[in-house]
């Protein structure tokens, strides 16, 4: 069942805020949203210029529309701006919502207080509101807010006063750490006397973040209407908003905070194409190769691979997985495909070693077939596997390609190998100076640097060189075609595990 879930909310006529993100986070978490008019507020990314709320009774009419005819599931609740739009809400949810309802419906209060511009929103989150919550959602400010305290200092410090929170009103509260100082800019669940869940969440640098509690909050609301736990419905939330904070740029609205991207894992799939691309790319590489070029033909090759150059470094795994980032259940996903594709790879190699013409060139594919299965056993080593690993429609995808293209012609084969050494090396371009003993992937990506590997691509690009000076036109065109199709494949496979559910 698709949950049904209504946000009582102020508008955000440039759409990064309030009721407006509220529906974008509600579909991005896999729900159906309503809307119900709290106010509407004259804002943009710069800041709230005015707000004029309608009378009760309109408040109160949108209210009963909505539950009149549609059943309810969760309830997020905003900005309320007045103390009198707040009573109607709350008998709202008295005489029609936990009436008519046989089970509890989760209602999600947003202690809107303060935009994240600095602004004045309300002064009105009564203490009959917050007691009907399930969950209460503050930030730092209105957590401090409404317990007539200072600002926390620290994760402890919140947390303590979370729980202070959650006996005063009998509400679970999600304290949220997105302005406290360190790394870990997570969230805690928290009772009335413990922590019930902790997602963590690094700093994000970002001029976007217009939004964020709104979404967050949404989000949270959606997925427990979905059947998440609660541990598991924070942790999606927060992994979520982290990813949208991080894309969130790339809309470039406005000229101030801008708002995070809530259809980022969308816009990916939306792009995630498999459709053949051309030999001639709009796009050509300006990045300096790790491995260089052995000569004119491969060095047309690397200008041919900029596009999927670009999403490698930028929309893939790549930088959360140096910066450590990267969700464990998205690594692990690639991980297990990584797996498959590596048995698939080496037998590939070993169909290169029996075709090459050259003892020396069959010796180097069957050295590398070697190379693969011992790289494979001692990165995979510190990851339990499955005993059988289902590859995805993508993996499956790239390594059918490999068959295919191997069992062509050799020169073609060589070419549709490439990608997985040559950008595969080009890793080390984005490694950290120094990979701190925290580092969750500290093992995996030191890997990276292998002085051996780096001489197996050098090697591979000669053979390259070589077969394309001596290959005829048809050769080159059809090489160079798949080339470029398996660049492109390469980037897609690390970038698929981000289009899975984190959790």
């Amino acid at each position: 069942m698709i949950p049904r879930v209504l946000s009582i909310a102020g508008t955000d006529p440039t759409g990064g805020a309030g009721l407006h993100a509220d529906l974008k986070a509600i579909a991005a978490a896999g729900g159906y949203g309503m809307g119900v008019v709290s106010s509407l507020v004259v804002q943009n990314t710069q800041g709230v210029q005015q707000v004029h709320t309608p009378e009760p009774e309109f408040l109160r009419a949108q209210l009963k529309a909505v539950s009149d005819d549609v059943v309810i599931d969760a309830v997020k609740i905003g900005m309320l701006a007045d103390e009198t739009s707040t009573q109607v809400v709350v008998e709202w949810l008295d005489e029609v919502l936990f009436s008519t309802h046989e089970s509890e419906v989760p209602i999600i209060v947003d202690p809107v207080m303060v935009a994240s511009s600095g602004d004045a929103l309300a002064d009105s989150v009564s203490h009959e509101l917050l007691h009907r919550a399930s969950i209460i959602t503050p930030n730092l400010d209105e957590l401090a807010l409404l317990l007539h305290q200072p600002p926390a200092k620290n994760p402890d410090d919140m947390v303590k006063q979370a729980q202070e929170l959650a006996q005063s009103t009998g509400s679970l509260v999600l304290a949220k750490g997105g302005h406290l100082p360190g790394k870990d800019k997570g969230n805690f669940l928290v009772g009335t006397s413990s922590v019930i869940a902790h997602a963590k969440s690094p700093q994000i640098t970002t001029t976007a973040s217009h939004g964020t509690g709104c979404s967050l909050s949404s989000a949270l609301a959606c997925r427990i209407a979905n059947g998440d736990s609660l541990p598991d419905a924070v942790q999606w939330s927060t992994a979520w908003v982290r990813e949208a904070l991080e894309f969130g740029e790339n809309l470039q609205v406005g000229h101030g905070n801008g708002p995070l991207d809530h259809f980022h894992r969308l816009r990916r799939q939306a792009q995630f194409s498999l459709q053949v691309p051309h030999s001639t790319i709009s796009s050509p590489s300006r990045r300096q190769a790790v491995v260089p070029a052995a000569g004119p033909f491969t060095q047309q090759l690397w200008e041919l691979a900029g596009d999927a150059l670009d999403r490698f470094s930028q929309e893939s795994i790549v930088p959360a997985l140096m910066q450590g980032t990267l969700n464990a259940e998205q690594f692990h996903f690639y991980v297990e495909q990584d797996d498959y594709y590596l048995q698939v790879y080496s037998s590939v190699l070993a169909r290169l070693s029996s075709l090459a013409p050259h003892e020396e060139e069959r010796k180097m594919w069957a050295k590398a077939v070697t190379q693969t299965i011992t790289v494979e056993q001692e990165m995979h080593r510190e990851f339990p596997l499955p005993n059988i690993v289902e590859p995805s429609p993508l993996t499956l995808a790239y390594t059918d390609f490999l068959r295919a293209e191997v069992a062509s012609d050799y020169v073609v084969g060589v070419a549709a190998i490439l990608p997985c050494f040559w950008l595969y090396a080009q890793l080390s371009e984005y490694l950290p100076e120094e990979i701190k003993d925290d580092h969750p992937y500290k093992l995996w990506i030191e890997t990276y640097r292998d002085e051996e590997f780096l001489c197996a691509t050098a090697q591979a690009l000669e053979v390259m060189e070589h077969q394309l000076t001596h290959a005829s036109n048809a050769q080159r065109e059809q090489a160079r075609n798949a080339f470029v199709r398996a660049c492109s494949l390469e980037a897609d496979f690390f970038t698929q595990a981000l289009l899975i559910d984190p959790r």
